[in-house]
């Protein structure tokens, strides 16, 4: 009975010692687990407190980016205003109507430039808000030059490409001009649509005249609801209204209206465009023609 009750005494004594080791082990990972928690933790809120701060770089440099932006615009029109007053955009008005007969121009003609360069209006807006030209800003108060028309529509009113082309660049702000369109057309000519409320189209993509491209808004710099509106040749904002009340049944409009561009010589162009491709077209239809006969 006593060496049973010395075996069972040591091992009791081992058991204990044991576990109390074991106990000590289990509480230091414990505690060790703890600290790497709360290290991580730390690290975790650094990590939280840099992407805020890189966020809020992100927007200082996108609403940097909309300042400049618009300082280019402004920059463009500015030069227009010295090209006008220069006389520099007169060259080509003193012999228009004698270079130019637009009588003549056949069909083909005039369907390529109503599809390829601005025309009609972009939306069905209510009224013209504001003119291009000089004016009355409406939240600065003071005179600037307004490079394109404002038009009064109802937020979210469909806006359609007046031609066909390519969506050079989408952008998104709060100033300025807000949520901001431009789309690149053919023979120089590009149009920009600002203050939208969403955008239906992406940087690259290809429209054609009549397609859906954004909805109207109330974003950046804007008191109300409307489209601002605006038509640039060789990236110098003119007058959209010419644009915009040039249509088939009015074709002769936009030439006597915006004669700062050699209206003669884009038609001379496009007139030994369309006659190769007939002279083409008709090339490859004759041998088809005398199998038949």
């Amino acid at each position: 009975m006593r060496r049973y009750f010395t075996s069972f005494f040591i091992l009791f004594l081992l058991l204990s010692v044991g576990t109390v080791l074991f106990v000590n082990y289990l509480l230091n990972e414990v505690e060790q687990r703890q600290q790497n928690q709360f290290t991580l933790e730390q690290h975790a809120e650094q990590l939280l407190a840099d992407i805020a701060q890189l966020e809020q770089h992100k927007a200082g440099l996108e609403d940097e980016l909309s300042v400049r932006t618009d300082e280019i615009y402004m920059a463009t029109s500015r030069l227009g205003e010295i090209e006008q007053a220069l006389g520099l955009d007169q060259v080509y008005t003193q012999n228009l109507d004698q270079r130019l007969d637009t009588a003549t121009i056949n069909s083909a003609v005039r369907s390529t430039m109503l599809h390829m360069i601005p025309s009609g209006s972009p939306l069905e807006f209510r009224y013209r808000s504001s003119r291009f030209g000089n004016r009355t800003h409406p939240i600065h108060g003071n005179q600037r030059h307004h490079r394109g028309v404002d038009l009064a529509a109802n937020r979210g009113t469909p806006i359609y490409a007046p031609a066909d082309g390519v969506v050079e660049s989408v952008r998104r702000s709060d100033s300025g001009y807000g949520n901001l369109l431009k789309i690149r057309h053919a023979f120089g000519f590009a149009t920009l649509y600002a203050h939208l409320h969403e955008f239906k189209v992406s940087a690259g993509t290809f429209v054609e005249k009549g397609q859906l491209i954004a909805t109207v808004g109330n974003s950046g710099a804007s008191t109300a609801p409307h489209l601002h509106y605006e038509v640039h040749f060789i990236d110098r904002a003119i007058n959209p209204q010419a644009f915009m009340d040039w249509d088939a049944t009015n074709f002769d409009h936009v030439f006597t209206q915006e004669r700062s561009i050699q209206w003669d010589s884009l038609v001379s162009l496009l007139e030994t465009k369309v006659s190769n491709q007939l002279l083409l077209s008709s090339h490859k239809a004759a041998p088809s023609t005398e199998v038949s006969d």
